[in-house]
């Protein structure tokens, strides 16, 4: 017996319904097929290449394939984003809030609380609405008040360690080069650092007067610690309390409530918190929220979205998230030859392989039309992380640069770049690590945390500094995912048996899991 797609055990109670929840009675997979369904008969022309399945069963059994093609399909029509705002709309509506006068949509009850907040005539960070910052920390936004040395030190000094070296200032540009030439990036993203590397000189970047609010500020790619030595002034919100750390430091202003820091139990808080937070100006949000298991990947991310579509218009200044590169992205010409020229150059065992049906069949990626997605879904990860990666990360960036929230069109900034597999606890499972370790058989890397918390943070800061951001093309630090000629799935399959024969202690770790 199943329950959102993950074991039950017989006669286990039901989880209580408390907090942000998905539809009862529906695991993550069949919701996930029933909102595609819905577009699909909405949109039947442009979606009947996705050749969606009409059994949410066999949807469940192979949406690694299904949902690259559903994208590909989406991406070749001429109403790719009026499918992207119903998809986003559809489920951000899914969306309950559960407490004990019952249910309601999510949206509803975040609208109340905002409302209830601005009716309040508290300043935004003052200790009666329990965000508290360190007593000791400078205003940003008083830049000009401080001695030059203080405003020195209210600048970021950007840099990016990788493989042993630390790239800082004009060796960014060194640091783009050579992710390009290993074929881990894309272009664009060697334009950015280089942007990046010239925007702060020999002075550095300075963020002083930009306000930030951080959903999930502690997690490990989360750029807290860059945005707070830039000097900008942080509202922090987690579950845990900011390290003692990140409450000295001196550049920035760092702001944390007492106790309202759980988005999937606490949302009407948080958006009381943001609300109040805006008061003193518009917020740039960066939503990096995350943890695995019983539809939180999609309960969480709904739930940033949902918070980020609450607020009023003047309250968002721009949004940044991150996208996972095992998610149905469109690819660029690059990424494209790239695939081909490792195709041209692989090595004689993984054509046997290939041959044998070993490494699946059709290629690295899918097309439809001019469209070509990726196929780097992964099965593991489970339907409710590829709904959020793919309906409230991808299509709700797609969605808020073109349309804004659903409740309140009106446009926004938006950083949603791709960051490279990396080695988080959220990945700490002996197959992940045997296929890490397998991995560069294939041509694939996965990055250190530092790195990509460092390399992505300083991307996002590119997006909102740099007004002609859009114009770069797409920023994909894919680690080699995206030029990959097989589909992911069977690939890590065979790299995880090469990790194994490696690591043999790998086998005895996974053996104890079960």
């Amino acid at each position: 017996m199943k329950r959102g797609g993950k074991p039950v055990k017989r006669g286990a109670a039901p989880r209580a319904r408390r907090g942000v929840e998905l539809p009862a009675g529906r695991s993550a997979s069949a919701l996930l097929h029933g909102l595609l369904s819905e577009a699909c008969a909405r949109f039947p022309q442009a979606l009947e290449a996705a050749q969606l399945p009409a059994r949410a069963a066999d949807f469940r059994k192979r949406f690694p394939d299904i949902l690259p093609r559903f994208e590909a399909a989406r991406a070749a029509s001429a109403q790719r984003s009026e499918i992207a705002r119903f998809l986003f709309g559809a489920s951000q509506a899914a969306l309950r809030w559960c407490d004990a006068h019952g249910e309601r949509p999510l949206a509803d009850a975040l609208a109340d609380a905002i409302t209830a907040a601005r009716n309040r005539s508290a300043p935004a960070h003052s200790p009666a609405t329990a965000a508290q910052p360190h007593a000791d920390a400078r205003n940003p936004s008083a830049e000009s008040a401080g001695s030059a040395s203080e405003a020195a030190a209210r600048r970021l000094l950007p840099g990016v360690p990788f493989e042993g070296r630390s790239f800082r200032g004009a060796a960014l540009r060194e640091l783009g080069a050579l992710l390009c030439e290993r074929g881990l990036c894309t272009p664009a993203v060697a334009e950015s650092l280089n942007w990046i590397a010239e925007r702060a000189g020999r002075d550095g970047l300075s963020l002083a007067g930009r306000r930030f609010a951080v959903l999930g500020a502690g997690a490990e790619l989360a750029p807290t610690p860059l945005l707070l030595e830039a000097g900008a002034e942080v509202l922090w919100i987690d579950l845990a309390a900011p390290p003692h750390a990140l409450r000295q430091m001196s550049a920035g202003r760092l702001h944390w409530p007492a106790e309202a820091g759980d988005l999937l139990q606490q949302p009407l808080e948080i958006a009381a918190q943001l609300a109040r937070f805006a008061e003193s100006g518009p917020l740039d949000l960066g939503l990096y929220a995350y943890a695995p298991g019983r539809g939180r990947e999609w309960r969480l991310a709904g739930a940033m979205n949902a918070l980020v579509n609450a607020l009023p218009p003047e309250a968002r200044r721009s949004a940044s998230l991150l996208v996972s590169p095992t998610s149905p992205v469109l690819l660029e010409e690059t990424a494209l030859a790239a695939e081909a020229q490792r195709r041209a150059a692989r090595p004689a065992w993984q054509a046997l392989l290939e041959s044998a049906g070993v490494l699946g069949r059709g290629g690295g990626h899918t097309q439809v039309a001019s469209a070509r997605v990726t196929r780097s879904v992964v099965a593991l990860q489970g339907a409710s992380y590829q709904a959020a990666q793919y309906l409230e990360k991808l299509l709700a960036a797609e969605t808020w640069r073109a349309h804004g929230p659903p409740q309140s069109p009106a446009p926004f900034p938006v950083s949603a770049n791709v960051a490279g597999i990396t080695l988080t606890r959220s990945l700490s499972h002996p197959l992940f690590d045997a296929g890490f370790e397998g991995a560069r058989a294939f041509g694939c890397l996965a990055f250190a945390p530092q790195t990509t918390r460092a390399l992505c943070g300083l991307l996002s800061l590119h997006d909102l500094l740099n007004p002609a951001a859009a114009r770069l093309g797409p920023r994909h630090i894919h680690g080699g995912v995206f030029a990959l000629p097989y589909p992911i799935n069977p690939a890590i399959q065979t790299a995880a048996l090469i990790g194994l024969a490696r690591r043999p202690t790998l086998l005895t770790a996974l053996l104890r899991r079960g």
